[in-house]
């Protein structure tokens, strides 16, 4: 234990003429702490961006969608044979249409989507998403009432009980029309799910609205399905493809629909931690080079331990818990600076452009694995570190080394 706190106090707490040792011991320490602190702290980011948009996406649909090569004739018959799988506990008719919507501050086109009121909050969280909880009874009783997305409403400056104009350029079975269907609604509220792109390009209508305008009784365009575990999406999934019997139904999975946004979510964390890893790769670098300088400053000392009979594998046990040392301050400091950062991001109102990162806050989720894992590389880096300035110092000839001859072997 005296050896140990030898090889602590004289190198990382050298003194006087050992000023350069210190500088390095703290460039070392100071280069693995923002490593681990950046890393963290964008790992961090990234997994919140991932977990925002995937809570904002299933709160405005299921985690699972099941499309069918035609159309749905008799969509309840498939909604009862789909509960039958075990984990589903929610299924919803709905119904897209690309549209052109006309007001008087402007046209933009957008997606009318089409939902069956009495079931969708089985599968959505749709009460949560307008500011009326009475606006679903509205729906219910207005003819042709509709409910654009917030920032639309705020880009087309609408307002609660304005007319809005919607242009349907296709026909029921999705073929361009050679009269375009021109109908008036009336605006009963906004909803608000949180993702600008949602918020900005959908309308929302009741299934029985669409119904009537394209006088079709029971044919939809997809069923929207809530699983009682998201861990469980893909086996359930699976599971509802094998209940429906495959072709002509087609089973995919919130990530499979969104597989843009979230692939580029993990590309973008795997290039980082990359990036960010090479720093702390970088900082090991300076690690070597403290105690190469260690073993230049030290040689005398290193050579009498070597002469009163410290062996080669002591001496490599001791530089390696030196490197261990440096990695373990450098860690504990990562951990504080990110801890801080990671603090100010939460409670300091940073403000994002919506149409940019579709989310108007930097998200966080700091995930106890991720942070194991940063800290485990940390210190294996740190620990290999070790391993040529250990070597030199083994191969230090004990005679020559209090006589000061070895100092360039």
């Amino acid at each position: 234990m005296g050896i140990k706190r030898f090889i602590i106090k004289r190198h990382i707490l050298s003194e006087g003429k050992h000023l350069l040792t210190n500088l390095s011991a703290f460039i070392s320490i100071f280069g693995v702490a923002i490593g681990v602190a950046s890393l963290i702290t964008v790992l961090s980011i990234t997994s919140g961006f991932q977990k925002a948009y995937k809570d904002k996406i299933l709160a405005h649909s299921g985690e699972i969608f099941i499309r069918k090569y035609g159309t749905f004739n008799d969509y309840q018959k498939d909604i009862k044979n789909i509960k039958k799988v075990k984990g589903i506990i929610g299924a919803t008719p709905i119904n897209y249409y690309q549209v052109l919507i006309s007001s008087k501050n402007g046209d933009k086109g957008a997606q009318l989507k089409a939902v069956e009121l009495s079931s969708i909050d089985s599968v959505a969280n749709f009460e949560a998403m307008i500011s009326d909880k009475n606006s679903v009874e509205k729906m219910k009783k207005v003819k042709n009432g509709i409910m654009p997305g917030i920032a639309m409403a705020e880009a087309l400056n609408l307002k609660i009980g304005d007319d809005l104009t919607i242009t349907f350029p296709f026909d029921k079975s999705g073929k361009v029309a050679a009269y375009p269907k021109i109908v008036t609604f009336k605006i009963i509220d906004f909803i608000s799910t949180g993702m600008y792109d949602f918020d900005s390009s959908y309308l929302y209508v009741s299934l029985k609205t669409a119904n009537k305008l394209f006088k079709t009784k029971s044919e939809i365009k997809g069923i929207e399905v809530k699983v009682n575990n998201i861990e469980n999406t893909f086996k359930i999934a699976k599971a509802t493809r094998k209940q429906l019997g495959g072709y002509p139904y087609v089973v995919s999975t919130y990530r499979e629909m969104f597989s843009n946004l979230f692939k580029s979510i993990d590309y973008q964390k795997i290039f980082i931690g990359i990036v960010l890893i090479i720093i702390i790769i970088l900082a090991s670098f300076s690690i070597i080079g403290t105690l190469l300088i260690f073993v230049t400053e030290k040689e005398k000392d290193i050579a009498l331990l070597k002469a009163i009979g410290l062996s080669k594998n002591q001496l490599i046990k001791l530089f390696v818990i030196e490197g261990g040392v440096i990695g373990i301050i450098g860690i504990i400091m990562g951990l504080l600076i990110s801890a801080a950062i990671l603090f100010g991001i939460k409670y300091v109102d940073i403000k994002l452009a919506p149409d940019v990162y579709n989310i108007s806050y930097i998200p966080i989720d700091l995930r106890p694995l991720e942070v194991i894992m940063v800290i485990l590389i940390s210190f294996v880096i740190s620990i290999l570190s070790t391993i040529y300035p250990a070597y030199k110092a083994a191969k230090l000839n004990p005679a020559e080394g209090i006589s000061g001859k070895s100092i360039n072997k």
